[in-house]
């Protein structure tokens, strides 16, 4: 009776594991030779370093940090995507641009990066201070 616990449980907690993330090791593109892990959000698939950690995350949106940044993915139902005016005061600009398979406007505020774009009828919303970050969690079209 007990094994069959103790089987009921190890099984549990090996579908929680397999459901949570799935890493790998890319060979080729941005993250090549370095481990990733994909994360599903609102039904649109994001690629993530696995030296990021969760830091917090709801139904429409993981935050992340590792040692020298923090990440914000968020996706939501669809709105419209507008250009943010620019703020010469704050060294804010914004512009429409193609990050890697998307186009959408890129925010820069002194360093610190957002995107915004739609995709699959929702608005994406990734903020971090590493571009090349950014480019290589996108989804690939």
């Amino acid at each position: 009776m007990k094994f069959r616990y103790v089987l009921l449980i190890f099984l549990f907690f090996a579908v929680v594991s397999c459901v949570s993330a799935e890493t790998f090791v890319p060979n080729e593109g941005i993250f090549a030779f370095r481990e990733v892990e994909t994360f599903e959000i609102n039904g649109i698939n994001f690629t993530v370093p696995s030296d990021y950690n969760i830091t917090g995350h709801n139904n429409t949106g993981i935050d992340f940090r590792n040692s020298h940044d923090n990440l914000s993915i968020s996706v939501s139902k669809h709105t419209n995507v507008k250009k943010v005016k620019s703020d010469r005061s704050k060294n804010i600009t914004a512009g429409k641009t193609m990050l890697g398979s998307a186009e959408g406007y890129l925010v820069d505020n002194n360093g610190t990066y957002t995107f915004s774009y739609t995709l699959d009828d929702k608005l994406v919303i990734i903020t971090s201070k590493d571009m090349s970050l950014m480019i290589g969690i996108i989804e690939k079209n």
